[in-house]
């Protein structure tokens, strides 16, 4: 079975980490304020097709009700089961011609077959020629009643401003890890799943805000542990992750210039076919954590983190002046590049490790 299918949303509401959108739009279909064009944007796993297919419901549902739609009628079942015929789902990653859209805009223009409106759904619609773009700017100016368009991409900037303007924009927000991990949790329940919430955040922290992404990786970890406990180990182990408290040990070796401790935390790191690159990521956040936590007076609002490490975190930015990891984020913003340029990356992080502890060891007695 695949979950992320079966738990695919079918409401607003099981839309995860969308409030302010999912909010708007059930507020447009309770006011029957609808309009002709939408254009969804965010990294994708956000839920932008996922809310492009409810919105398609919502506007043909035979028997909405308070922004939901009912399940059970003509239009629910087809667009649940993929098989409407007015509602369309483009990509536009190889529909992307002028033939595609001249194509798409002639049926259009009929009559609905079945449902009382016709939806076109274009993903990905960045990657539309210039010459197919001028086709659906005609149609987007002066739709027939019965058509509505949505659009979505993730990369929004590449879209032209007079597309733009003719939609109604939202922008899809990165998913917490907390509100994917409690998303995880109630599938985990549905689906006899045993896992620790500890192993539910780091799946959820490797999907880094793809809910979609999120749940498949439950499902692999699930299908390796055949119906014994998950253990956050086992996840850590099985996706080569970098242990959460060998990181922030990093970062404490650094910033006391213990050069063993970092060296003996990174050979165990490697050791586990955790990759460099991982590795020097997870550092960053810390260190960005720190710098947030600083610069908020000690306020943890605006980070997606559990209690405990906050905690930990919190005690490391007490000791450390705030210039320190502005300085650090320069230093950090050199090693990608050294890296993808050196046939040992592994020489360069640890290079760079020991560089920051001097760094910061230096600054200290300045």
């Amino acid at each position: 079975m695949d979950l992320r299918k079966k738990y695919r949303p079918v409401q607003l509401d099981d839309v995860v980490g969308q409030r302010r959108v999912t909010a708007t739009l059930k507020a447009a279909s309770q006011n029957n304020g609808f309009a002709s064009a939408y254009f969804f944007s965010g990294n994708r796993g956000s839920g932008k097709t996922s809310s492009a297919r409810i919105l398609a419901s919502l506007l043909t549902c035979e028997s909405v009700q308070d922004g939901k739609v009912c399940g059970e009628c003509r239009a629910c079942q087809l667009i649940h089961a993929g098989h409407s015929l007015d509602v369309k789902e483009v990509d536009g990653a190889t529909k992307k011609g002028i033939a595609d859209i001249n194509s798409l805009k002639e049926a259009a223009y009929y009559a609905p077959n079945e449902l009382s409106r016709r939806v076109i759904i274009i993903d990905e619609c960045h990657k539309l020629s210039a010459d197919a773009n001028a086709s659906l700017l005609k149609i987007l100016e002066e739709p027939p009643s019965h058509l509505y368009f949505i659009l979505c991409t993730t990369e929004p900037r590449k879209v032209l401003d007079t597309i733009l303007s003719r939609c109604h924009r939202f922008d899809f927000v990165k998913i917490q890890s907390k509100e994917i991990a409690k998303r995880l949790k109630f599938i985990a329940g549905e689906e006899g799943i045993t896992i620790e919430d500890a192993a539910l955040l780091s799946v959820a922290k490797l999907a880094r805000g793809s809910m979609r992404d999120a749940i498949g990786y439950l499902e692999m970890i699930a299908t390796v542990a055949n119906g014994k406990s998950i253990a956050d180990k086992a996840v850590q182990k099985y996706f080569c992750l970098p242990d959460r408290r060998g990181v922030i040990n990093i970062v404490k070796a650094i910033t006391d210039y213990n050069l063993p401790l970092i060296m003996d935390q990174v050979n165990d790191m490697i050791m586990a076919s955790v990759d460099v690159e991982m590795i020097l990521y997870e550092i960053t956040e810390v260190f960005r954590s720190i710098m947030v936590l600083q610069a908020q007076n000690g306020s943890s609002k605006l980070l997606d983190l559990p209690d405990n490490e906050i905690e930990d975190l919190r005690s490391l930015s007490e000791a450390m002046p705030m210039s320190s990891p502005l300085k650090l984020a320069r230093l950090f913003s050199e090693i990608e590049i050294k890296i993808k340029t050196n046939i040992n990356a592994r020489w360069i992080m640890e290079a760079s490790l020991i560089d920051c502890a001097a760094t910061l060891r230096k600054q200290r007695k300045e």
